[in-house]
């Protein structure tokens, strides 16, 4: 997976870096995290359209889909396995960031919900289903739709921050800041569906955009390792979800999400290479 390369390339990288040990060298230096999130979705309407139905779904639910708490979390192979947040900032100055990562969330339609359909679904691909349905009560049982992002609901940002210090009397070592921040681009995922029992997992896609603030305690250990636990929300439109990966099939649906996250990470900087002292003397 090209996530896991690219977190492996990263952590090589702190081979080549030192921490930071004081608040004032904060610009110019970054931090790097990495945590886990649940989250939360709002209600949505879930539209189909292929050669053989054009139908819409009114107020679906759907949850996250957590990971069992086990050796999953911690084993280097399978940490991208859960619902991940992995972010790398930039101190443009002591106090503000820009930032760049993935919060990979999961997103699954509750099945056997009740819910409204409109549109047509053709006798060619179901004669169960097949009509014309105009706001008319149904249930989402499987052989009707199934339908995830599970691998997930990936958001992927560029997030403009700003680290506010919190002046309490703690231990000289530790410090609390408060981060706030907005930012948003893409909504990349991997969706499982079947529509009429037509569909497929699908490759990873890029399948909308998303907007999002962010706020939450940083503590802080001599300015280098800290622990974050931040609440996010979001506004993510996604007008090209895969059926069956090329074929003339896509799904599209809008929604808000509420999520939370803790993470551990790290301030460091990269290392100058000092200039070598001349041996030679000028004439």
């Amino acid at each position: 997976m090209k996530a896991k390369l690219g977190i492996l390339v990263v952590f090589l990288l702190l081979g080549s870096i030192h921490l930071v040990a004081q608040e004032n060298e904060k610009k110019g230096s970054f931090y790097l995290y990495w945590g886990y999130n649940r989250s939360f979705f709002s209600e949505t309407n879930l539209h189909f359209n292929g050669p053989d139905y054009d139908i819409t779904f009114y107020d679906i639910k759907g949850t996250d889909r957590p990971t069992k708490f086990g050796w999953v979390y911690i084993n280097p192979t399978t940490i991208t396995i859960p619902q991940y947040n992995f972010r790398i900032g930039y101190f443009l100055t002591n106090r503000f960031v820009l930032s760049f990562g993935i919060d990979h969330m999961k997103y699954v339609v509750t099945k056997h919900q009740e819910t409204i359909i409109s549109g047509v679904i053709s006798p060619n691909i179901s004669d169960k289903y097949e009509g014309s349905f105009l706001n008319e009560p149904i249930i989402l049982d499987p052989d009707l739709l199934i339908f995830e992002h599970t691998d997930g609901f990936n958001l992927v940002s560029f997030d403009v921050e700003y680290l506010q210090p919190i002046k309490l009397k703690l231990h000289k070592k530790i410090s609390i800041n408060w981060n706030t921040g907005i930012g948003g681009i893409w909504i990349a995922t991997k969706t499982n569906v079947r529509v009429l029992n037509d569909g497929l997992d699908n490759d990873f896609h890029t399948a909308g955009y998303t907007l999002i603030a962010k706020t939450g305690p940083r503590i802080e250990y001599k300015n280098r390792l800290f622990f974050l636990g931040e609440l996010k929300g979001g506004y993510a439109s996604l007008p090209s979800v895969l059926i069956k990966n090329s074929e003339p099939k896509l799904g599209d649906h809008n929604l808000s999400f509420l999520e939370y996250y803790f993470a551990v990470g790290v301030n460091f900087k990269f290392k100058r290479k000092r200039e070598k002292n001349s041996t030679s003397k000028t004439r």
